[in-house]
């Protein structure tokens, strides 16, 4: 009898221990980093009044007057707090990332005083004035080049429906995310990290701005992500043991963002929406 009981002990404690080493670390913080295209809205800013500089100036020089650039690529990283884990899980957190772009500057005309202009030639065409006189793309340019800059910031609220890859075994994650976005930006050139803009004041007295500045706006995340864990559990019951990584996925995410002052005419729209895919990793 005793050394059934025995038995039964040895067996119970050995069932204690791989529970210990199967159940899952606590998990409170995700880390995401992600690409993807970025093309601001700068030439839809009210209070351009319809002028097109950012076209101009980062536009094909064989398309037309005000057509849209080229994207360029945007980096971010997120830093999420879960408080809350149930059916799904919620979290607060922040983003930021970086975005820049380079052109050619504009020539300086010293007849007028005034920067090399983009104008309208047809439907599908444009042409370069300097001093009043039509020139080539190439008599336009200088060898300097002008540089955006652009950092999104963003504080977020995200909920993830984990539900199907906790109970079912399914690594599909829908999510979404919302948040206030603040995106800082400014220009420079081959002279200056941050360039000055040349301006008269009230009075008619001349005065010089830095070329920057930043915009307020709303951004919406909603995404799908696969959890790569589950393609090994056994290595990654181990890997969250060692360091406790509870999950490992890949994602891809539609940024649509709203950023441009909420509508204030001497805030610059760096607005866009577009896809970004990245990786996250749960500890």
């Amino acid at each position: 009898m005793s050394a059934r009981y025995s038995l039964v002990a040895a067996l119970l404690l050995v069932t204690g221990v791989t529970h210990a080493e199967v159940s899952p670390s606590p998990q409170h913080v995700m880390f995401e980093v992600k690409f993807g295209p970025y093309v601001p809205h700068l030439d839809q800013s009210v209070g351009l009044g319809g002028s097109t500089p950012f076209s101009d100036l980062f536009g094909d020089s064989s398309s037309a007057k005000g057509s849209t650039p080229a994207w360029g690529l945007l980096g971010q990283g997120e830093l999420d707090y879960q408080f809350f884990q149930g059916f799904g899980v919620l979290g607060i957190g922040i983003s930021a990332g970086y975005h820049y772009r380079t052109a050619k500057s504009f020539v300086l005309s010293p007849k007028t005083q005034k920067y090399c202009a983009v104008e309208a030639d047809g439907p599908t065409q444009r042409k370069y004035v300097l001093g009043g006189q039509p020139v080539s793309y190439g008599d336009c340019i200088s060898d300097d080049e002008d540089k955006l800059n652009v950092v999104p910031m963003s504080l977020l609220l995200s909920y993830r429906f984990d539900v199907l890859d906790r109970r079912f075994s399914i690594p599909i994650i829908p999510y979404v995310k919302i948040g206030l976005a603040y995106y800082v930006w400014w220009f420079g050139n081959s002279s200056s990290y941050v360039a000055s803009v040349k301006t008269t004041d009230s009075s008619g007295a001349d005065k010089s701005l830095d070329a920057s500045g930043g915009s307020l706006g709303l951004v919406v995340h909603p995404g799908l992500a696969l959890n790569l864990s589950a393609l090994d559990p056994a290595a990654a019951r181990a890997i969250d043991q060692e360091v406790g990584l509870n999950r490992v996925t890949a994602f891809v995410e539609l940024n649509y963002s709203w950023v441009n002052g909420f509508g204030q005419p001497r805030k610059l729209d760096l607005s866009d929406t577009s896809l970004s895919a990245g990786l996250g990793f749960e500890f």
